[in-house]
């Protein structure tokens, strides 16, 4: 069944505004958070200072014992996270970006002020 324009407008709407509550906070975070999970796992694999392997350092070699380690402890996503601090090197751009969103999550959920994480060339 083909929906009208103003009908296709009205049900984008919805889901904009379903998008936008406060209901859908959690969510989002969860997109967030994988999204970040992922760039950190990119960054993994990716050869260390020294083209040290960091499987070598950490004994991680695969997504699933990654993701283990940082649902071991609460802190360590957080931990992991805010080491890219304060130029975010060694990450894509949008790596940086996925990681500067949970710090910013992070901050939020402690009441701490907000500040600009990202430099100027990576709005």
């Amino acid at each position: 069944m083909a929906f009208s324009n103003a009908e296709r407008q009205r049900r984008y709407r919805q889901k904009l505004k379903a998008r936008a509550s406060a209901d859908a906070a959690g969510e989002l975070a969860r997109a967030a958070i994988e999204r970040a999970v992922q760039a950190l796992w990119a960054f993994h694999q990716r050869p260390g200072t020294g083209g040290i392997d960091w499987a070598a350092i950490d004994g991680c070699t695969t997504l699933a014992e990654y993701r283990s380690e940082l649902e071991r402890s609460p802190g360590n996503l957080i931990q992991a996270v805010r080491a890219f601090l304060p130029d975010f090197a060694g990450l894509t751009p949008d790596e940086a970006r996925a990681i500067a969103v949970v710090i910013e999550l992070s901050d939020a959920l402690r009441l701490a002020p907000r500040r600009n994480l990202l430099p100027p060339e990576l709005p």
